[in-house]
């Protein structure tokens, strides 16, 4: 384990322990809450923004300034909404856990090499998460809470849920749906950067066991959907247009399933695939009236305003991290996050897919898939504390891939012609003043 720390860049080492540190552990400063994660964040900024500015190794691209205008329009929205100070903590606290996380990965993690450490120190954080978690899941007890609550007085919002006669876990996290996302999401980047096979498979099972600890329908579908995802990949090795038939393939499934049922996909997914039916119904409305508010304020959104809804939908919060965006901050936000994330999975698919190195092209296609179950888990999920940050870490990541490192250039520089050597002197016989030889 000292060998898997020392490989990893410290800063690295520094963010993915903050992500598993429960909230109680939390410093308050002048009135302000800064969890473990943003106090490291923080820290590190500085130092990311001029490692990013000053190294020889990392050009600004274009997915860069998206994500750093996508920070500043949040920021700005919350300002603009007249809620004064809050207003500014609020967006800026966002704006420290987005663009933070993104831009320490993105400095840090340079190759592949340091790709895979920090895969498999996360892979460690993952174990240490299902260490603790799993007792909660057989023994109905919140272990982690319930101590650090003793020791510091924070309570934490939390409750006891069962479900298949098992409790939900929270192990170190806010919500079980978050310490589920955090080991469901790393599934496809360990399954395609661990050798030999058999430690890959004990790192999947692993994975598996911390995810179903959570009792949570999305981290389940998110890890079930990189697993097929996987065999598809593999299945389709060496198939020609194979990003075409994928989609083709999908579409026509989606149009089947509309043909043939009375709903739509997403309701047909969201009801039928859950645990809890009532939970996806719930949020196919939140969908549904969420997008009527979205609608009603398409630039600045609502900012931390109440969002109207139907009487009977008593809970004000919104299980869907891409909808709220839209309804916290306007559409120009999502369209900016968007169009970053677009043009970094065009930028890895470019350089990655083809290329000569296996290990790079192993990592593309984890990420690419990892990436894929994160976007999906969005739609039911609102990633917030640490798990906000942790997406926008897993962002970063990949920028190594977008960005590879400059190569130096060759010295054009030509040596200077030798001067010829000069003639020799010539030499008379006899020399001068020398004897004559004698007869």
């Amino acid at each position: 384990m000292l060998r898997l720390i020392r490989s990893t860049p410290l800063p690295i080492v520094l963010v993915i322990v903050s992500f598993i540190c429960p909230t109680e552990l939390s410093l308050y400063v002048a009135g302000l809450r800064l969890p473990p994660h943003r106090i490291a964040l923080l820290i590190l900024i500085p130092f990311a923004v001029s490692r990013m500015v000053a190294s020889p190794e990392i050009r600004i691209r274009g997915f860069d300034i998206f994500f750093l205008l996508y920070n500043a329009w949040t920021v700005a929205a919350f300002v603009q909404h007249g809620e004064g100070n809050g207003g500014l903590v609020f967006g800026g606290s966002l704006a420290l856990e987005s663009f933070g996380a993104y831009i320490v990965a993105r400095a840090w993690i340079r190759s592949a090499e340091t790709f895979v450490t920090s895969l498999q120190f996360l892979a460690l954080t993952i174990f240490v998460s299902g260490l603790l978690a799993l007792p909660e899941t057989l023994l109905g007890k919140h272990f982690t809470h319930d101590l650090l609550q003793s020791l510091t007085g924070y309570d934490h919002p939390r409750k006891i849920e069962t479900r298949m006669r098992l409790t939900r876990a929270y192990g170190t996290f806010d919500h079980p749906i978050h310490l589920g996302t955090f080991a469901a999401t790393a599934f496809a980047m360990i399954w395609f950067t661990t050798r030999p096979k058999i430690k890959r498979w004990q790192r999947a099972v692993m994975i598996g066991v911390v995810t179903l600890s959570a009792l949570s329908s999305a981290p389940i579908l998110c890890l079930f959907s990189q697993i097929g995802l996987i065999v598809w990949e593999r299945v389709t090795r060496g198939m020609e247009h194979r990003v075409i038939t994928t989609v083709v393939g999908g579409t026509s499934v989606l149009l089947v399933i509309s043909l043939l049922s009375d709903r739509s996909p997403f309701a047909w997914i969201a009801t039928g695939m859950t645990i809890d039916s009532w939970t996806g119904y719930y949020r196919l409305l939140i969908w549904e009236h969420g997008l009527l508010n979205v609608w009603a304020h398409p630039w600045l959104g609502l900012g931390l305003g109440e969002w109207e809804r139907p009487w009977w939908m008593a809970s004000a919060s919104v299980d869907a991290f891409w909808l709220l965006i839209a309804m916290r901050t306007g559409v120009p936000s999502f369209l900016l996050l968007a169009i970053a994330i677009a043009l970094l999975l065009a930028g890895v698919a470019r350089r990655g897919a083809r290329n000569k190195d296996a290990m790079i092209r192993n990592t593309t296609k984890a990420w690419v898939i990892s990436l894929i179950a994160l976007v999906l888990v969005g739609c039911t999920v609102h990633y917030w504390n640490a798990l906000h940050a942790y997406f926008f870490f897993f962002l970063g990541l990949a920028g190594w891939v977008a960005d590879p490192k400059r190569r130096r250039a060759k010295s054009t520089k030509r040596l200077a012609p030798r001067a010829a050597p000069e003639p020799p002197m010539p030499v008379q016989y006899p020399l001068p003043g020398a004897p004559l030889p004698a007869h």
